[in-house]
């Protein structure tokens, strides 16, 4: 596998990924995103927004790669220009815990940051031990995951979101369900009686009036929105630990007998 001096990242989970490793000297530009976790991320050279981007744009700044995702939606002339300038693109494709770790020692070669790979998958893989250890003499409490809402639409069995909520011990209602994303009725919220209803700010925004809306079908679930990149394949999940007892320190202070807030959806 190449290792490349120019490269440029038309995903912020691949920007993020990217930082992370260390390899912001690299980066000679970037698609727009909203934010970064590292400032370093400020220096390095806006391109628009991705679906903007031109093959000159790529051209002009002498990138040798191009680091996506599979929700980055490129159009197949732009793939193809790309490749007939000898550019390669390098994908981030993980479906669950096992491959993002496997995916992040994979981007880390291309950069020459294997050292630092292993920093990232071992405190991911510490963390997670640590969340299971803290957890497993709790209640699980049961949840729905929201991944869309236009229409609506649940984590399933297939997703990883349902494999980072059981390590937290939050049960996902929907886990049945033989899909990643699972578009559903409202009314089964009434059914499975979520004690916990999770809404993302990406890669959709959900918002206040999605959380109205869903209270309209349980009287007995808390809502809470949270950050999306911590429950998507990525650097995110090297957070874990920290994360993640926050979360359920929160979660038990009003899932439990304590209604106080209860219809007030609360910001993570």
């Amino acid at each position: 596998m190449p290792v490349y001096q120019k490269i440029t990242s038309l995903s912020p989970r691949t920007t993020e990924l990217l930082l992370a490793l260390g390899a912001a000297e690299k980066m000679v530009g970037v698609a727009y995103q909203k934010s970064s976790r590292y400032p370093l991320f400020g220096t390095i050279p806006s391109l628009g927004e991705v679906e903007n981007i031109s093959i000159d744009s790529i051209k002009s700044i002498g990138a040798q790669a191009i680091y996506t995702t599979p929700d980055v939606k490129l159009e197949d002339s732009f793939i193809n220009d790309i490749q007939r300038e000898g550019i390669d693109i390098i994908t981030f494709d993980a479906r669950s815990i096992e491959e993002t770790g496997d995916e992040i020692y994979r981007i880390a070669r291309t950069v020459a940051r294997s050292t630092q790979a292993e920093k990232l998958v071992t405190r991911m893989m510490y963390g997670i031990e640590e969340t299971r250890r803290r957890v497993k003499d709790m209640e699980p409490i049961r949840t729905a995951f929201f991944t869309g809402n236009a229409p609506y639409t649940v984590a399933g069995r297939e997703s990883i979101i349902t494999e980072l909520l059981e390590i937290n011990a939050l049960d996902n209602v929907y886990k049945d369900i033989p899909k990643k994303d699972a578009q559903i009725d409202l009314s089964t919220l009434k059914l499975l009686d979520p004690q916990l209803i999770l809404l993302p700010d990406s890669p959709i925004v959900m918002n206040d009036d999605d959380a109205f809306t869903m209270g309209q079908y349980t009287e007995h679930a808390l809502t809470v929105f949270v950050p999306g990149d911590m429950f998507t394949p990525g650097v995110g999940l090297t957070m874990l630990g920290e994360f993640y007892r926050e979360l359920n320190e929160k979660m038990r202070r009003f899932t439990g007998e304590n209604l106080a807030n209860r219809g007030v959806p609360t910001y993570f």
